[in-house]
């Protein structure tokens, strides 16, 4: 007895007798409690065939599978799992345990930098003199934020469940977990390691699909899951025979093709169509018929994903890309810091700290204050960044080392409740901007002008009926010198 899918075409739960003529015995294996369920162990004469959980990554999530025949070990973990191994330690890696800095100044940004860089050592594990370089580094590298890290365990962990469930012959159940884990999954496409993710979810949705009986629709899953993944290995020692039977007239069948013409806004944006760039949009396209997902990219926006299910008719699809205002901002170079206004500098300020993955930054800049050379410090951590109030040092020539000093003193334990607003139009002044209105002699005219009649209506309403007296005051001496 082995297990057997509603169809002769897919394999799934049910049951079937063979006849052989070797004995067969099936007794329950115990599996991991946080898995749940029994599995089923076949032992034929001497070999010994076992699946049980191969554990994974505890911080990405999902089980695999392990299979032993005899001496000879097969390590089958899910390719998901290695994906997003290599995302997390080769893309973003979860070290947010330091401190970094940005700097502007109308003089020298790296002195500024430094100094501060030096106040802190020795304050934190780990410390970033220019911490928007890093971040832009990062972004360059193709790291994720902690968000989308998030989000990929969270369809691994969808993905486990429905196939739980299906293992346990709990087919609807089944169907919808999976159907979800792949509707969340295209938000994860235009990242590096999400086709992978997504055309898992599909491949097992498939075969849930076909055991309910849904052949054609099973077919149509099947062949977009092997067009963005064509190199997962789909083996007899993960699934049913009749799965792989099926994944396989998959590979090799060549479906009628129809036309797609794709547009963008802003226009120019490069097309992914299953995982196969086909150049800048607009478009026009002659791809196979069935389910396909399309991806536009265009620098410093946010990719769009859609899909689209390709008939008989020609078809338009007009992908509408959104800013990236956090990645155009980082990007922005050695333009950003003086002069930003609130939004931008907290677009910035957030930018950094969640692709530079620290814990907290020091926004620094040297400026002029009454007549002398002055160091504002801030400091910010959280999303969205919260800091301190700004605390102005004011310092002689060469004590910038010792103005960052009695900063960083000052803003380490300061209270974190305000917005970012060092970078802002206050920062890397020269000195303070002199009243071009103060010095009109129109203005000044007419202060003297409402002075004399000021004096004229006091000295009537003092002496009632008698004479004014004539109060002369030269407008003149109201000018600036």
């Amino acid at each position: 007895m082995r297990p057997l899918s509603a169809g002769p075409a897919i394999g799934g739960a049910g049951w079937r007798q063979r006849r052989a003529r070797t004995q067969l015995e099936l007794h329950p294996v115990a599996v991991d409690p946080a898995i749940g369920g029994e599995g089923w162990r076949r032992d034929r004469v001497r070999a010994v065939r076992e699946l049980r959980p191969l554990r994974t990554d505890p911080a990405i999530g999902g089980d695999g599978w392990r299979s032993d025949r005899g001496r000879t070990r097969i390590a089958f973990a899910p390719l998901i799992g290695l994906v997003l191994a290599l995302l997390v330690l080769g893309g973003s890696t979860a070290r947010a345990d330091g401190a970094g800095v940005i700097a502007v100044t109308a003089g020298d940004r790296a002195a500024a930098s430094a100094a501060m860089t030096d106040a802190m050592t020795g304050r934190s594990r780990r410390i970033v003199g220019d911490a928007v370089g890093e971040a832009r580094a990062a972004v360059a590298a193709g790291a994720l934020p902690v968000e989308s890290l998030a989000r990929f365990k969270r369809v691994r962990e969808l993905v486990d469940e429905g196939w739980r469930a299906y293992l346990r012959v709990a087919v609807e159940v089944a169907a919808q977990r999976l159907t979800t884990a792949r509707t969340e999954a295209e938000a994860l496409l235009a990242l590096p390691g999400g086709s992978e993710v997504y055309a898992d979810a599909a491949l097992r949705l498939g075969i849930v699909l076909a055991h309910l009986g849904r052949k054609q629709e099973a077919t149509t899953v099947f062949a977009l899951a092997v067009a963005l993944d064509p190199d997962r290995p789909v083996t007899k020692a993960e699934f049913d025979p009749d799965v792989v039977e099926a994944i396989e007239a998959v590979r090799v069948a060549t479906p009628a093709s129809g036309k797609l013409r794709v547009t963008s806004r802003p226009a120019g944006a490069l097309v992914r169509i299953d995982g196969k760039e086909l150049g800048r949009a607009p478009v026009e396209l002659e791809v196979p018929r069935g389910q396909h997902v399309i991806i536009g990219r265009l620098p410093q926006h946010q990719a769009a994903v859609q899909g689209v299910a390709l008939g008989e008719s020609p078809a338009q699809l007009d992908l509408e890309l959104d800013p990236d205002r956090e990645v155009a901002r980082l990007a922005s170079g050695a333009s950003y810091g003086v002069g930003l206004d609130e939004a931008a500098q907290q677009e910035l300020v957030d930018a950094t700290l969640r692709y530079a993955d620290l814990d907290e930054v020091i926004l620094v800049a040297e400026t002029t204050r009454r007549g002398g050379p002055t160091l504002l410090a801030q400091r910010c951590a959280g999303l969205p960044a919260r800091c301190s109030a700004v605390v102005e040092i004011g310092f002689a020539e060469g004590g910038l080392a010792a103005a960052a000093r009695a900063a960083w003193d000052a803003v380490r334990t300061g209270e974190l409740r305000y917005r970012p607003s060092v970078l802002g139009a206050h920062a890397g002044r020269s000195g303070p901007k002199r009243c071009e209105v103060c010095r009109s002699p129109w203005l000044w005219g007419g202060v003297g002008v409402a002075l004399v009649a000021g004096t004229v209506i006091t000295v009537i309403a003092a002496s009632g009926s008698k004479p004014p007296p004539i109060v002369g005051v030269d407008p003149s001496q109201f000018l600036p010198r």
